[in-house]
Parts: structure tokens; C-alpha cells; sequence
């Protein structure tokens, strides 16, 4: 039988001791581990933020995604050709298309593209709900960035291809890029969009950068309205955050989220 590291990774993450083995990098990042709610499925964690949600009903939703052939084909296709590998969609990935597709947001910012497989899954929910647009910022990994693409399977961008060059060519419509460092351009795509819907952390993971997107971001997140942020057990940035803010978190495989 094949080893599955995805599927390994996620059971450990399911316990204190699997999250400090495969998060715990520092002192801060082991306290919020050890500090942290439990470990909810993708269905129950929907359940909580939105709780006229049934886990039965996120269960429905959740295989939208994972029998939809079309956008899967054409993610392997690039990711083949590129990568030399299918594209892996962890458990967190399926919770991001489900909590979009609830959500319903008219505009939803993320920052950290990379590939663009997470822009790819939230392009597809916006598509689903036949609504919405996404507003990206990514520092190009044209050499590996620390803190940030050093700890991915692959470290940089292939062949000089932009960030998101893996996304299908339909879902491109919802799709806008802005390329550069967030703490430059998120001041001014946040006046433009005074008011959005979700907020995804995704770049650089220090706790310095992730307190500040969150930060800045918050107050223009409407009622309601999410926050969202990967590898939140990097450092405590994250749960230093929910406490400020009086908000317990749901997290899966160390993808966090909030409900404002």
C-alpha cells in the first residue's frame, strides 16, 4: 500500500502532539498550539460559524467540489505539464470552497498566490454562487521568499510564470491580481473596497506580517463577514489576534477562521 503523506499530515494535525511536530518551529507557534480550540472536520467547522448550517448540508456542498471533473481536469493538466504532479486538495482546501459558497461574498481579498490552486478552489465557489470577485496580491516567487515559499514542496515559480498561472482560463473573469508586497498595495485596495466579505491570509508567514494583514484588514470586513488565514500555528500571530478580538476560531490542518 502507497504512503499518503497528505492524508498522514492531516491526522496528525488532528492532535496537540501531531500540531507541535509538524508546526511547532518556535517557542510562540508551540504556546498557540498548545493554547488552541480542537480541531474540527471541514463540515463541522462550517457548522459553527454558520450554525443554520447542517454539517449534512456542508457535506453536499463539499463533494460539488470534489466531483467536479471539469475543474480538476484542468488544474492536473497545467500541474502536470509544470509540476510533474497532480494537484493535492487537502482537507483545509474543501473547507475554503465550502465556507465561500456560504459566505456568498461580493468581494472576497487574498493575499499569497503562488500556483494559485487556493485561488483556483475560491475562483470555483464564486463561480458556483454565480457571484462575487476575488482581489489577489502576491510578491512573485521568481527565487524562493523566506518565511513564506522556503517551506513549500516547490520553492518558486516555474518558467517565470506569474502567480495564479495554474487558475482555468473560465474562472478568470472573477480574477484580479495585483502583484507587489501587501503591506504596500493592501492600504489601497482596501480604500478602493472599503467594505469586503472574506479576508485570506496566505503569504508571508511572520508574526510581524500576519498581525498586520489581520490588522488592517479587520475593520473593513463587514458583520458577518470572515477572516481566514493559513498556517496559523507557524507562530501566534493568529491566535494573538482572535484574543484581541474576543473571537474563538475554528481550524483544520492548520487553517484558521474567524467570523466577525
Amino acid at each position: 500500500m502507497a504512503f499518503d503523506i497528505q492524508k498522514w499530515r492531516t491526522l496528525a494535525g488532528k492532535t496537540r502532539l501531531g500540531r507541535v511536530w509538524r508546526w511547532g518551529r518556535s517557542a510562540n507557534g508551540i504556546a498557540a498550539i498548545l493554547r488552541a480550540p480542537e480541531a474540527s472536520s471541514n463540515c463541522a467547522a462550517v457548522s459553527k460559524l454558520f450554525p443554520d448550517v447542517s454539517e449534512e448540508l456542508a457535506g453536499v456542498c463539499r463533494l460539488q467540489l470534489l466531483k467536479n471533473n471539469k475543474f480538476f481536469g484542468e488544474l492536473n493538466d497545467r500541474f502536470v505539464e509544470k509540476r510533474q504532479r497532480r494537484v493535492s486538495c487537502s482537507a483545509w482546501n474543501e473547507l475554503l470552497y465550502v465556507l465561500v459558497r456560504f459566505a456568498k461574498p461580493d468581494i472576497m481579498v487574498e493575499t499569497g498566490v503562488f500556483d494559485g490552486v487556493s485561488s483556483a478552489i475560491i475562483l470555483q465557489a464564486l463561480a458556483d454562487n454565480q457571484k462575487g470577485t476575488l482581489i489577489s496580491v502576491d510578491l512573485p516567487a521568481h527565487r524562493p521568499i523566506g518565511g513564506s515559499t522556503d517551506r513549500m514542496v516547490e520553492t518558486t515559480l516555474p518558467d517565470q510564470l506569474p502567480p495564479g498561472w495554474v487558475i482555468p482560463d473560465y474562472l478568470q473573469d472573477r480574477f484580479q491580481l495585483h502583484q507587489g508586497d501587501s503591506r504596500q498595495l493592501l492600504p489601497d485596495l482596501l480604500k478602493r473596497h472599503p467594505k469586503i466579505d472574506i479576508f485570506f491570509h496566505d503569504s508571508l508567514h511572520t508574526f510581524e506580517h500576519q498581525h498586520y494583514e489581520y490588522t488592517t484588514s479587520w475593520p473593513h470586513i463587514v458583520s458577518g463577514g470572515l477572516l481566514m488565514s493559513d498556517d496559523i500555528f507557524f507562530n501566534s500571530a493568529f491566535h494573538a489576534f482572535c484574543v484581541e478580538q474576543g473571537k474563538e476560531y475554528v481550524h483544520l490542518d492548520g487553517f484558521g477562521v474567524i467570523r466577525k
